[in-house]
């Protein structure tokens, strides 16, 4: 077993001193995605999973999904899918030159180069990478909200206020949509600029804003997902290659990935 230790708080919030509601609430955000940026490294998160296809099939599995959380690239990751008896389901590969998914009941493993592809490309319907995914979950969310260019300097030009705190239109973001913050700079919603787009919820860690608790996540075809994170922390020490690689038993059947979406 690894050592593991929760991932520490962030520093203290300095609180903005000028601008108007929206622009200190940006302000709170941008302040504690660079703090997070700080704190990147080894870690483990335990989750709950569930997920509903258009049809309305139900399925639980619970995860873990782990990586070195490198400042520059969240690669390579590692996530494996565990039915009720902790029998693995599915053992996932991201970096990032592809995705492999590997069924040990199927003897298959599926794969794609290239840009890594949605996690419901697989058929868990989250329309997120694995590496943005992990973003999200250990409190690195700014990186995909934030806009690489000037996003830190003042808040995007687009932006309303809610009951909550303000949404703003991120259109040159990474991940680029409407994201919704609360008053104290904490990620609460994301959606899909479309009118049938997908959206996320998401429900902060009351101790650390940017690490949520729960995402939920939906889509008007009846899609919708909801993770539980059970447990996030560091590791010590850092992951080995053999450990973030998926070893495929001889005899395995090598599909690409298109073939689970005929």
């Amino acid at each position: 077993p690894r050592h593991g230790e929760t991932l520490p708080l962030p520093p203290a919030l300095q609180e903005p001193q000028s601008g108007d509601k929206a622009s200190r609430i940006w302000q709170r955000y941008t302040a504690r995605a660079k703090a997070a940026e700080g704190m990147s490294g080894p870690f483990r998160i335990s989750a709950n999973l569930r997920y509903t296809d258009s049809a309305g099939k139900n399925t639980r599995v619970s995860s873990l999904l782990w990586g070195n959380g490198k400042a520059e690239s969240p690669h390579p990751l590692r996530l494996d899918l565990l039915a009720g008896a902790g029998m693995v389901v599915a053992k996932v590969r991201e970096d990032a030159t592809g995705f492999t998914a590997f069924s040990p009941e199927e003897q298959t493993a599926w794969a794609q180069q290239g840009a890594a592809p949605t996690l419901a490309s697989f058929g868990v319907p989250i329309p997120l990478s694995l590496g943005d995914l992990t973003m999200l979950l250990t409190g690195r969310g700014g990186l995909l909200f934030i806009p690489a260019k000037g996003g830190a300097e003042a808040p995007p030009q687009e932006h309303t206020l809610t009951n909550i705190g303000a949404r703003y239109l991120v259109p040159n973001a990474k991940l680029p949509g409407r994201l919704e913050l609360s008053e104290n700079g904490a990620p609460v919603s994301w959606m899909e600029n479309a009118p049938d787009g997908w959206s996320i919820v998401l429900e902060p860690d009351t101790a650390n804003p940017l690490l949520p608790k729960k995402v939920r996540v939906f889509h008007p075809k009846g899609y919708s997902a909801l993770i539980v994170v059970k447990d996030i922390a560091r590791v010590s020490p850092p992951y080995s290659a053999a450990q973030l690689d998926i070893a495929l038993p001889p005899g395995t059947q090598q599909e690409p990935l298109e073939s689970l979406r005929r």
